[in-house]
């Protein structure tokens, strides 16, 4: 399995629920209502793929981890969705980033030891039959970090493109951070560790907090947090994600107009009018008799990444959580791999889209609980606490030259050794709150 930048984006935007309803029959044209003609012969349109250049392991492995890597982010998808509250009930929209999410679970991964670090492990799929993967998580990170690169650099040499995945650690300033974590942390994931008073100055602690989202975003994102955190808080991890690329073929000027929405389906009555926007042409399209859904793709410009729309064949909020409880992995591959260019005529909904989510709940559900648990989170990587090294006691930081990801294993392997007591091998540190928060807005040039 390669990296699928197409795949990714249908990852961070097929939870969009504003594609519950459809409009009035005149409007919303998906071309299995007789509106378009499929073009049969032409070929398959799986999303373009990224084929980064390894050098450090055999290339058996690193494919075995770029395929875990991919897993890992489609598992995430797939359990937020099932795991949060059921919106079959409300017209709440919610929008949500599983690569940012993943990267934010890496994050805390570099710094956890003990049952933290088997609890996220599995949940990443580092434990899958491969016999040393949790015992050599580098390679992981490695392999992340470069698909997160990637990402960012093609966005950057595409006009009209930019992707920025940022996230973050604040911690307590009573309880000081490994210097060789804050350098791996940021090498690999761009990521902020900061030390901030929670307990003493709670305000100025979430101002730090709002600033760093503000300019992680360009301003699109303002504010995480909106009231002082509490003062017993130990741990924030903050995730955000900011995306902007234009379509290769923009919605048609002055079509946009307001029209019927049908959250219930098209048979129910509805008093719900939104902006549509217009398109025609040529769109990557599939029709899955078996799911009972279709899919059409939005190209982004240079076609390098697309943003597909998984819809009901007969769509409504109740069918969409239908296929959203047993949609699988493999189900999404095909469903991108099969799609072909279809001329097709559409709306489609204008949006701005603002989620703020607490992932504390859904993050246990997935069976990640040690980290919520002051008694049981162990994140001796991140604390700078003192270890043994040969004979004689050092704080291990200082004699670290090279801050790379072989060095953070040698300290875990280390903190094992050292002490069979929890209370020395946990610092103390455990997550408050896990928060993550996204802004799309969909319009006629583009996503922002």
């Amino acid at each position: 399995m390669t990296y699928h930048l197409g795949l990714i984006s249908i990852f961070l935007l097929a939870g969009l629920r504003s594609i519950h309803g459809q409009a009035d029959s005149g409007a919303l044209y998906f071309p299995s209502e007789s509106k378009a003609v499929q073009n049969e012969n032409l070929p398959l349109m799986p999303a373009p793929a990224i084929v980064p250049q390894y050098n450090s392991a055999p290339l058996q492995y690193q494919s075995f981890v770029n395929q875990l890597i991919s897993v890992a982010i489609a598992n995430v998808t797939l359990s937020i969705n099932r795991l949060m509250p059921p919106r079959s009930r409300s017209n709440e929209n919610l929008v949500f980033s599983p690569i940012s999410i993943t990267a934010a679970l890496a994050l805390v991964l570099l710094g956890s030891n003990g049952e933290t670090f088997n609890e996220i492990s599995r949940v990443l799929g580092l434990q899958a039959g491969i016999s040393d993967i949790d015992y050599r998580s580098q390679f992981f990170h490695e392999r992340f970090s470069d698909l997160l690169d990637k990402l960012v650099a093609t966005a950057g040499f595409q006009l009209g493109h930019d992707v920025r995945v940022a996230n973050a650690l604040f911690v307590q300033d009573t309880y000081p951070i490994r210097e060789l974590y804050k350098n791996v942390a940021n090498a690999l994931y761009e990521a902020s560790v900061v030390n901030v008073d929670f307990q003493n100055d709670p305000t100025n602690a979430g101002n730090v907090i709002n600033e760093w989202v503000a300019r992680s975003t360009r301003g699109k994102i303002r504010q995480l947090l909106a009231a002082d955190p509490p003062r017993e808080t130990t741990v924030i991890l903050s995730s955000a994600l900011y995306f902007m690329a234009e379509w290769e073929r923009p919605f048609f000027e002055h079509s946009t107009k307001r029209r019927p929405f049908y959250p219930d389906g098209r048979k129910s009555p509805t008093d719900i009018e939104v902006d549509m926007m217009a398109n025609g042409g040529l769109f990557p399209y599939f029709r899955d008799r078996r799911l009972g859904c279709e899919i059409l793709g939005f190209p982004y410009k240079g076609n390098r990444s697309t943003m597909y729309v998984v819809m009901p064949v007969n769509s409504s909020k109740d069918n969409l959580e239908r296929i959203l409880s047993t949609l699988t992995i493999d189900d999404l591959e095909q469903l991108v791999s099969h799609t072909v260019l279809t001329e097709v005529i559409t709306v489609f909904p204008k949006m701005i889209i603002e989620s703020t989510i607490d992932l504390e709940d859904t993050l246990k559900q997935m069976g990640i609980k040690s980290l919520f648990n002051p008694r049981e989170s162990n994140l001796a990587l991140l604390g700078d606490i003192k270890l043994t090294y040969g004979n004689a006691v050092t704080n291990f930081t200082k004699n670290i030259k090279n801050y790379d990801v072989n060095s953070i294993d040698t300290i875990r392997q280390l903190i094992n050794q050292q002490s069979r007591d929890n209370s020395y091998l946990n610092p103390g540190l455990y997550a408050d709150q896990v928060i993550h928060k996204v802004y799309v807005d969909i319009n006629e040039k583009g996503t922002e």
